[in-house]
């Protein structure tokens, strides 16, 4: 587990993925336990909303695990593990993607190369997609 403040360059390296070069990799990442949206992602602490979440999952693994993959020109936001955090996929195809939980002691990052990243302290999180509402339901690609 990484003991000083994140830079947005360590969290790249942790899973060997570059972000774009407008970006400054000294920046430093902000952790926390609250909601957060990363362009059309949102990350939501399950106790906010009350959801249950999935039992199980899988450790996530050194390179990642994209949740939101890249397609038609777009980036993918990738879950990166700094210690013990789990990957609990949801196969509703729908705006719910799954959850991951971080453990005590970790942090998890979420990483995409146009956005930087941002720091998830230990709990439960559902990772949502974002909808966009017309005459048909859609989701909204980054």
């Amino acid at each position: 587990m990484h003991t000083q403040r994140p830079t947005l360059g360590h969290v790249a390296s942790l899973a060997g993925v570059d972000v774009l070069e407008h970006l400054d990799r000294q920046a430093a990442v902000h952790v926390t336990s609250g909601l957060q949206r990363q362009g059309d992602v949102g990350l939501i602490p399950v106790g906010l909303i009350g959801y249950e979440p999935p039992q199980g999952g899988t450790q996530v693994p050194a390179a990642g695990v994209p949740l939101v993959s890249a397609g038609s020109g777009a980036h993918t936001h990738l879950l990166v593990a700094d210690g013990e955090v789990t990957w609990a996929p949801l196969r509703s195809g729908g705006a719910d993607v799954g959850c991951f939980t971080v453990h005590e002691g970790a942090t998890a990052y979420v990483l995409h190369p146009e956005h930087g990243a941002m720091g998830h302290a230990p709990g439960t999180y559902l990772v949502r997609r974002q909808v966009e509402q017309t005459n048909d339901e859609r989701l909204v690609v980054d």
